[in-house]
């Protein structure tokens, strides 16, 4: 399902900006390095010790349940603030991108229960995993944003033996980046905002509960695509907010605390969402109380306020970005 992004293999080592990149500032792992096998980390130097933000142990424990089995990846990057570059994750997770060969038979969502099976929450010191599964082919042909920071600034935590990996030459065109996300962010944000428009007309003034119930469902849908494209620089393969909101939720702690349940309380917006996408334009029966509809209303516009938010600082990011270039 996130079998998804110009060739980076042929190319070496260089960061985005010299102002704003830890690629340089710090040892990374060489395309000649062993291959086939855990990439070991690089020794601080004496002069400049550094505190790593995750456990090299920890990570190469995932990156073996990875390999043991249910993947023979090309290689595997550790990216994002856990190694110094550019923040994916706004939560402390293990931003991962594994590039295969082929289309695997598991997707990230088996894939993420396979971890939490081998590798259970309450053993690690980083609770979160926010993995990436794509082919190489899709990663060769493809230029976005998501792919130039992982692979100009990513820690190269495993690759094959018959792989040779190398670092982008030169940055991504940020100005076209900036411009096909902004257009894409213009169009579908505001879509959502009409629809939730709409949904509060149908809901104050003629009380048509199966309408505002849609039109506030097919709004998360649409805030959520925006979000996905802003960072991804591709189009979401998905329209079920529950499998949405889990693949992106790491992206805003924010987000996380408007949709997931807790122990004191069971935040269960999402599935009805889904459940009004489903039931709402064809089911006869179709019925919801105004008090609940109101608070999953509330809650999908906090959302959408959030992530016209999020999304505003990663368009300020490539519009920066590009006008350094």
């Amino acid at each position: 399902m996130e079998t998804n992004q110009n060739p980076v293999q042929e190319q070496p080592t260089q960061s985005i900006t010299p102002e704003n990149t830890h690629a340089e500032q710090r040892s990374v792992p060489s395309a000649e390095q062993p291959t086939g096998q855990l990439v070991p980390e690089p020794e601080a130097q004496p002069e400049q010790p550094t505190k790593m933000l995750y456990d090299p142990a920890e990570a190469a424990r995932i990156v073996h349940c990875l390999t043991d089995g249910y993947f023979d990846p090309e290689y595997i990057l550790l990216f994002g603030k856990l190694v110094g570059g550019t923040p994916h994750s706004d939560a402390t997770a293990y931003d991962l991108l594994m590039v295969v060969r082929e289309t695997p038979e598991y997707d990230w969502i088996q894939t993420k229960r396979i971890l939490r099976y081998k590798v259970p929450y309450s053993c690690r010191k980083i609770t979160y995993i926010n993995l990436y599964i794509m082919t190489l082919r899709y990663v060769e042909s493809n230029s976005t944003p998501f792919l130039f920071f992982a692979h100009a600034e990513g820690e190269l935590l495993y690759c094959s033996d018959s792989y040779h990996f190398q670092r982008p030459k030169h940055p991504i065109d940020f100005a076209r980046a900036y411009a096909d996300a902004k257009f894409y962010f213009d169009t579908f944000r505001t879509q959502g905002n009409e629809l939730l428009e709409q949904a509060q007309d149908a809901f104050s003034e003629s009380c048509n509960m199966r309408l505002a119930a849609q039109f506030s469902a097919q709004a998360m849908v649409y805030f959520y695509h925006t979000l996905y494209y802003v960072y991804h620089g591709q189009e979401f393969d998905l329209h079920d907010p529950v499998l949405m909101h889990d693949r992106m939720r790491t992206l805003s702690t924010k987000l996380m605390l408007a949709f997931d349940d807790t122990h004191i309380e069971n935040i269960f917006t999402l599935p009805r969402l889904k459940s009004f996408l489903q039931k709402s334009p064809y089911g006869i029966r179709f019925d919801i109380a105004p008090q609940e509809l109101e608070i999953h209303m509330e809650r999908v516009r906090k959302a959408g306020g959030i992530i016209e938010n999020l999304c505003g600082l990663r368009l300020e990011l490539y519009k920066e970005l590009s006008e350094r270039s």
